[in-house]
């Protein structure tokens, strides 16, 4: 996420220097990499001229704060910039005072809106509320079943019906009172493209249902276009927000960091995998601490305190510490970081996860993972509990078990070892008493793992 943004900023703030005061021409060095790292990002360049005009006042003639360096003034004058570029959101779903809540997702065919539905039915969920999803995309061939599968997955209510969409969203509201759901969200119709046809519908259909609101699903990838797509729903529909899809995927940052300002829209959530769970409240100042590779702390351990199963992480900690660790150990923790997200989205969050990533740049690191976990499940519940009976027949006959070579299987028992002498050498505690969590696999265990 923000990959080569991020890259360029670090890059950018590393060349200023000074003392005391910073000098205007340090101020100018910085701030021309700046700008030349958000355009290459595909930010507006309007929102350029502005963003770099504001840092330039905020730090022109300032004297450095006490326990800052020149540098770090610097950063904090781009990071608090950045956090009202990004529109400083950290709000979530709003509720309406007498249920149902009704939420309208609008936006293009192919911008994840389907998706979207059911990650914001999930979140929903997770708030307490039982929501339901509403099929009325009827133009795209199999929209309805893509609905109902995926809703039907994570059992989430699901409703659908023929003929006129306003009847069937108001058809979809009675439903959900009936199933005592207070929380309906509606899948609409997209198009390749923003025309006449599409607006008409969805005013028809705003005006016809109690809409608590109006949510624009964009896709973070299309750069700028998801930023004209946002004034053109903006001005015909109105919107309550944003919800930026395959964020992920985006390494430059340009529409996140120009929609704020451009459609006078926050984004309110991201789209930040495939998997069911992966939607965030946007957080504006946890963003902006990610794209200055600061990581974002808070969102891991509020994504591993909703994921992780604390009983299993407990008891692989206490064997850890006795030097116990076994395969079945290891297959929890793997397990348990998988839940949490692919690997490269949890180095984003982590300080300094931009250099780990580095490391494992170009690899299949899901694929790697599970090429490991079938490794392990070759095993014999007796190996995996004891990994010292593994010698070189019973290497091979893992190996034939999990189609993978001799060599595969000696990595994961590399890494294994590795992961046992880490926690004996730290107790698998901090200095503070707390759980030292799951070290590194890759790079561990061997070349390539």
């Amino acid at each position: 996420m923000f990959e080569s943004l991020s890259e360029r900023l670090t890059a950018a703030l590393k060349k200023i220097s000074g003392r005391g005061v910073l000098r205007p021409e340090d101020v100018e060095a910085g701030l021309r990499e700046v700008r030349l790292a958000l355009l290459e990002a595909d930010v507006n360049f309007k929102v350029v001229k502005e963003f770099v005009e504001r840092v330039r006042a905020r730090l022109q003639g300032v004297e450095v704060a006490p326990g800052l360096t020149a540098p770090q003034q610097v950063v904090k004058a781009v990071n608090e910039e950045l956090v009202e570029l990004l529109g400083g959101n950290s709000e979530g779903l709003r509720y309406a005072p007498t249920p149902p809540t009704v939420l309208m997702l609008v936006g293009l065919q192919g911008s994840g809106k389907t998706t979207t539905a059911v990650k914001l039915a999930l979140l929903a969920r997770r708030e307490g509320h039982k929501p339901l999803v509403a099929a009325l995309d009827l133009r795209r061939p199999a929209a309805v079943e893509q609905l109902k599968t995926l809703a039907g997955q994570n059992q989430v209510s699901f409703y659908s019906g023929q003929g006129d969409v306003d009847a069937i969203a108001g058809a979809a509201i009675q439903e959900a009172k009936r199933l005592l759901c207070d929380v309906v969200i509606l899948d609409t119709a997209g198009r390749l493209h923003v025309d006449t046809d599409l607006m008409q519908e969805l005013k028809r259909l705003k005006a016809a249902v109690p809409v608590t609101e109006t949510l624009l699903v964009a896709d973070s990838m299309t750069g700028q276009e998801a930023v004209k797509v946002g004034e053109a729903f903006g001005g015909e529909i109105g919107l309550e927000g944003v919800i930026l899809t395959k964020l992920d995927g985006d390494a430059r940052g340009g529409a996140a960091l120009s929609l704020r300002v451009a459609t006078g829209q926050r984004i309110r959530f991201a789209g930040t995998g495939e998997k069911p769970q992966d939607l965030e409240v946007f957080q504006a100042e946890r963003m902006a601490s990610r794209i200055l590779g600061m990581g974002d702390v808070l969102t891991l351990i509020e994504r591993a305190e909703r994921t992780l199963d604390k009983d299993k992480a407990v008891e692989v900690e206490r064997r850890m510490r006795a030097g116990q660790l076994t395969f079945d150990d290891m297959l929890v923790q793997m397990r348990q970081v998988s839940s949490m997200g692919s690997l490269e989205s949890v180095l984003d969050m982590m300080p300094g996860g931009g250099a780990l990533k580095s490391q494992i740049a170009g690899q299949d690191t899901e694929r790697q993972v599970k090429k490991m976990e079938a490794i392990i499940l070759s095993m014999t519940p007796r190996e995996r509990s004891h990994p010292e009976l593994i010698d070189g027949a019973r290497k091979k006959r893992i190996a034939r078990g999990s189609g993978s070579e001799p060599a595969d299987v000696n990595r994961v028992l590399k890494a294994r070892d590795a992961m046992q002498k880490l926690a004996r050498q730290f107790g698998a505690v901090n200095r503070k008493g707390k759980a030292v969590g799951l070290p590194r696999l890759f790079g561990k265990g061997g070349t390539g793992w």
